[in-house]
């Protein structure tokens, strides 16, 4: 029963498709043009003969009435009524006509033959009456008068049978259905060479595009015929496919290559990103180690310098690692409570320093009306706002520095000015200096530094944060640079702020830190035992596994980029194993500061992330909040 419910399921689809054809459809409108015709031919010519035949008969009739007068005034005159009604059987029965009646001028009744016999009923018109009779056929009933010598002698009705009409048409109507079967057959016939010779070759064209359409390149349609029109459409087709064929293998290989420079591009910036951080962080590190043990001015100064330049390097890795995200379109920006007035007020003390050293004040307005706290990226508008304020300071001498927070427009807009009245700059600079590596002109790099592309990763990032900057500047009299965000105030909630340095933990931890670069290493141990810590160091993930397997260890700060096993998979492996040691804290400690690497890192089983320079208080903040993490669990 299945097998022959699916054949039927097939054949409706066959038919359906079939019925939807372009064939289909020709061929209805082919049968429907051939049979309307001979329709609309029949019923015109058989109108047409009909009122011809009748034109025909009424003549005849006047003329038989006028001979019918003749042959009866003389014995009617001579009342010889019976040569009269010997007449009129006469008449009938030799087939000149199918009915005769005869009537005195009192309507009485002379003679009769056939199938009239009464002289009343209703008066006859002069093109005659149809009279339908009892067996179907029809007789056409005619009047004319008798007269002799101008004297009426009575009036003579007579019929003539339509059926020599109708037989007629009938031949007629048989005669144009054989002409319409005849031209259906050459239709037909014509139908299956046209569809030999067009619809199959357009069917194949059909499902050529058809493939082509869903990838398939290597279908050509075959038709012969040299001097076809559909043969050179045909090979005009297998042409164009070859040239789609090729042109696509063109694509996916530029596709593919383009794909591969993108990786080869993100792999070059994370191994730059670690290898460049990786020493900038132990440099940092280990001066800021040093600091506190040195007593000595010229020392501290020498250790002040070396800090400052290695922190202006690290601002120019990272502002070439967050350019190479937003070109990419991977940097995304987070939504969160911050305190905009806590984050000038502790911005500002991050170019207090160096704008001491330059001879400027610094003087900050912020508007009574300020939220208290809003939606948004709080480490990015930091970042805009540290690279404008490093700008003011960079490019002003013995001068003055405002920087003013406010909104506008009834509390929906957040305004951030920062103000200096430094060198400033030229009309026809003040929008290139969005644009990616470009500067004021050639000699500001040569004088104060810088890559060009900080201005620029502000204005993308504000535009990810739907805001917008400007700039209001002349030669000599210093810049404004206005910074404008939708101002989204949170309602009764409590406002989040770091502490300035977190307290060391109360207990000492025993602690596995896995680094491949010796500098982090010694940094890490010099970090963790300055806060109480017992510290055991490795430099590979193998190394760092064996150890979590065989030793219990309250935390583990783990690297990422390692050689022979990463620090992802060892903490895989890690999370494999039964017990506690399998539920150790792990905190990442890496270079990586690409987008996306810190939900990466955890989804691979770690508990926080601290990248690289390492903060010591973030530090403490993260193998805590680890901690109490694991704890909790």
């Amino acid at each position: 029963m299945r097998p022959l419910k699916g054949w039927i399921a097939r054949a409706v689809l066959r038919g359906r498709r079939w019925c939807s054809s372009f064939r289909a459809r020709l061929l209805a409108l082919g049968l429907i043009a051939i049979i309307g015709t001979a329709l609309a031919l029949t019923y015109t010519q058989s109108i047409q003969m009909r009122e011809a035949l009748l034109v025909e008969l009424h003549a005849r009739a006047r003329t038989d009435g006028q001979l019918l007068n003749a042959m009866f005034a003389a014995p009617l005159t001579e009342r010889d009524y019976a040569s009269v009604a010997a007449s009129v059987t006469e008449s009938v029965r030799a087939g000149s006509f199918e009915a005769l009646l005869l009537c005195d001028g009192r309507g009485r009744l002379i003679a009769s033959a056939g199938m009239l016999s009464d002289c009343g009923g209703p008066a006859v018109p002069r093109e005659g009456l149809p009279l339908s009779q009892a067996d179907g056929t029809v007789l056409q009933l005619f009047e004319a008068p008798l007269s002799f010598g101008g004297q009426g002698l009575g009036l003579a009705r007579f019929a003539f049978s339509l059926a020599a009409i109708d037989h007629i048409r009938h031949e007629l109507m048989v005669r144009v259905a054989l002409i319409s079967g005849l031209a259906i057959a050459a239709f037909m016939a014509a139908f299956a060479v046209a569809q030999r010779q067009v619809i199959r070759p357009l069917g194949q064209l059909v499902k050529a595009a058809e493939a082509i359409g869903q990838g398939d390149y290597s279908v050509r349609p075959r038709i012969s015929g040299r001097n076809s029109e559909l043969a050179i459409l045909a090979s005009a087709f297998s042409r164009m496919a070859t040239d789609i064929e090729e042109r696509v293998t063109e694509l996916a290989q530029a596709r593919d290559a383009a794909t591969a420079s993108d990786r080869a591009k993100s792999l070059f910036l994370a191994n730059m990103s670690h290898e460049v951080r990786t020493p900038l962080a132990a440099v940092l590190g280990m001066l800021d180690l040093a600091r506190p043990g040195t007593t000595d001015l010229v020392v501290r100064k020498y250790l002040d310098t070396a800090e400052h330049s290695a922190r202006h390097l690290l601002a120019i890795v990272n502002d070439i690692l967050d350019f190479a995200q937003l070109e990419k379109g991977r940097l995304v920006v987070a939504s969160a409570p911050f305190s905009v007035r806590a984050l000038v007020e502790s911005t500002i003390p991050l170019v207090a320093t160096a704008a001491e050293e330059r001879g400027n004040c610094v003087d900050v307005r912020l508007a009574d009306d300020l939220p208290r706290q809003v939606l948004g990226d709080e480490g990015r508008l930091r970042q805009v706002l540290l690279n404008l304020l490093s700008n003011a300071v960079k490019f002003t001498s013995q001068g003055k520095i405002s920087v003013e927070a406010r909104t506008v427009d009834a509390g929906s807009r957040l305004l951030l000015t920062v103000a200096d009245s430094g060198i400033g700059m030229a009309p026809e600079m003040q929008q290139r200096i969005f644009e990616s590596f470009v500067q004021a002109d050639e000699s500001i790099a040569r004088r104060f530094g810088g890559t060009g592309l900080g201005l620029p990763i502000c204005r993308q990032l504000l535009t990810l944060m739907g805001g917008s900057i400007s700039v209001e500047s002349s030669p000599g009299r210093g810049s404004l640079f206005t910074v404008e965000l939708p101002c989204r105030a949170v309602v009764d909630a409590v406002v989040a702020t770091a502490r300035s340095r977190v307290d060391r933990p109360r207990r000492a931890l025993r602690i596995l830190a896995a680094d491949d670069a010796p500098t982090m290493r010694i940094l890490l141990e010099a970090l963790l035992t300055r806060d109480g810590h017992e510290c055991d160091l490795v430099e590979d993930g193998n190394q760092a596994l064996a150890a979590a397997q065989a030793n219990d260890y309250d935390a583990v700060l783990m690297d990422v980029q390692m050689p022979r096993l990463d620090g992802l998979e060892a903490t895989r492996l890690i999370r494999k194993a039964e017990g506690p040691r399998g539920r150790v804290p792990i905190v990442f400690v890496t270079a990586s500061a690409m987008a996306g690497d810190e939900e990466r890192f955890l989804a691979a089983g770690g508990d926080g992330y601290v990248s690289k320079p390492i903060a010591p208080d973030l530090l403490r903040a993260v193998l805590e909040k680890a901690l109490a993490r694991r704890r909790a669990a």
